[in-house]
């Protein structure tokens, strides 16, 4: 985890420390001879103590309190390393993978966990790393709407809570009649929502098609796309959601935008339909066609016993439309370890089945963006020391090295299944690596830390082998400032 550092910088900085030494030694001959050594003491020295925090080691000694990673650690003691971020940002889009010339962390210290009131941590200087900028868009252009019960809405208020406050959408829920359903509305538009909540007894099938016929009758002449979710869809960036609409879709036109199942398994069973978990997304000239009158009493009909499939079949029907599958809406039918797909660096404009298929605390991935924006979230670096940052999800180490072993451009496939179930989608996959080959810290904590940053805790856990431990853990911490 020690960078070496190449011959031309240490040149540089050579000449550096013999140029503040210079400084300094002129200082001290005024000091001997001249009288007014105040006046060429308070013009020099400035320079040369900025010379010298230059060269001098990148490193501070902090007293800090730590005990708030007593409750993510197992072993009695755990390695520590930390680093602090500060968000330089720019206009344009990111790559999947951004090359870092520096490690990430320094030497790790070696704290007992009984102990972490008061510890001295050595800590890196700032780390300063690139962050597109959030497109402006007008993202009133799109109305949200989902089928769901009043209970689950509520559980769902972190995820939307990231993504929709003050950006001028609708939200619409269809859900059935519940004591709690006016509070709740009341409690969501506090937050800067412009929820409607519309009680109904109809089967969830029937209420998530409902759904297109209530953004439509509800349409703003600024709205152009309605939306079509679960409660279980989360938006990392809406800004670049709306843009990446705007760059290559015309809603003037009769269009479906769509997901497509990630795994092929269950385009078999249901067909190649738009799967409505990653979105689907509908002009307003298609809408209007579908929901004619006639039209709707036939679709509404439908005994399918699932909401976009009853959407697939009227569209089928009822207009020469198809779908237009986008590679970068994902339904994540996928069971088991979800890392390669969260590690691969690549565009997620939406995300689905987190807490149902598998478990990611996606909120919490989100968090960080109070500090570098939307646009960093699972932004991927990679560090001297072949070490990578998926930002909010992992820090990964490989110890034997990346260059020639492990190709970042592919995505690891860590879930359950065949490769070739999921190449279709999110292809091209390589094979899972060992534990030894690839260390992974996993995302534990992130909160905003006393109106300064965004703390980010990820940690390693020590493997058990025949239900022992062996190793400690091992925690770092990242600090984004505000």
């Amino acid at each position: 985890m020690v960078a070496i550092m190449p011959a031309n910088r240490r040149s540089k900085k050579t000449l550096m420390v013999v140029a503040a030494a210079g400084i300094f030694l002129l200082i001290w001959t005024y000091f001997q001879f001249v009288p007014n050594e105040r006046k060429i003491g308070t013009i020099a020295a400035p320079y040369a103590q900025k010379i010298l925090e230059k060269v001098s080691p990148q490193t501070r000694i902090q007293t800090m309190d730590l005990s708030h990673l007593s409750r993510y650690v197992g072993s009695d003691q755990f390695t520590y390393a930390r680093r602090t971020i500060k968000t330089k940002y720019y206009t344009g889009d990111r790559s999947s993978l951004t090359r870092v010339n520096e490690t990430l962390f320094g030497t790790p210290h070696i704290l007992d966990k009984a102990n972490l009131t008061a510890v001295a941590i050595e800590s890196p200087d700032i780390l300063t790393l690139e962050v597109p900028r959030s497109p402006k868009v007008d993202m009133s252009a799109f109305s949200f709407g989902m089928s769901t019960k009043i209970p689950r809405l509520r559980d769902s208020i972190p995820q939307i809570a990231h993504w929709l406050p003050g950006s001028g959408c609708q939200l619409h829920v269809i859900a059935p009649p519940h004591d709690e359903d006016l509070p709740l509305e009341r409690e969501i538009r506090a937050m800067g929502i412009d929820l409607t909540i519309t009680t109904d007894v109809a089967p969830f099938p029937k209420a998530y098609f409902s759904i297109l016929k209530k953004l439509y009758k509800t349409r703003t002449p600024q709205t152009k796309w309605l939306a079509m979710f679960d409660d279980d869809t989360f938006v990392p960036s809406l800004p670049y959601l709306v843009q990446h609409f705007n760059k290559l879709y015309s809603p003037n036109e009769e269009r479906m935008i769509a997901a497509m199942s990630d795994n092929i398994g269950q385009i078999h069973a249901f067909g190649l339909l738009p799967f409505g978990g990653g979105g689907i997304f509908v002009s307003v000239p298609l809408a209007k066609r579908l929901t004619q009158k006639k039209v709707w009493e036939r679709c509404i009909a439908s005994p399918k016993n699932q909401g976009d499939q009853i959407v697939n079949d009227c569209l089928n029907d009822f207009s020469t439309v198809r779908p237009t599958f986008d590679m970068e809406l994902h339904q994540m039918d996928i069971t088991g370890d979800p890392s390669g797909y969260f590690e691969s660096g690549r565009r997620l404009l939406t995300i689905h089945h987190w807490k149902s298929w598998f478990s990611v605390n996606v909120p919490m991935v989100a968090n960080v963006s109070r500090a570098c924006g939307d646009e960093c979230v699972l932004q991927r670096w990679q560090f001297d020391g072949d070490m990578v940052l998926s930002n909010g999800y992992s820090i990964n180490e490989y110890p034997s090295g990346i260059e020639g072993k492990v190709d970042l451009g592919k995505v690891e496939k860590t879930w359950d299944g065949e490769m070739w179930r999921f190449v279709h989608k999110i292809g091209p996959l390589r094979e899972p690596v060992k534990r030894d080959v690839k260390k992974s810290f996993l995302l534990v904590e992130a909160n905003e830390v006393d109106g300064v940053g965004v703390r980010q805790v990820y940690v390693e856990r020590a493997k058990f082998v025949e239900g022992h431990r062996v190793g400690i853990d091992r925690v770092v911490e990242l600090l984004w400032l505000f």
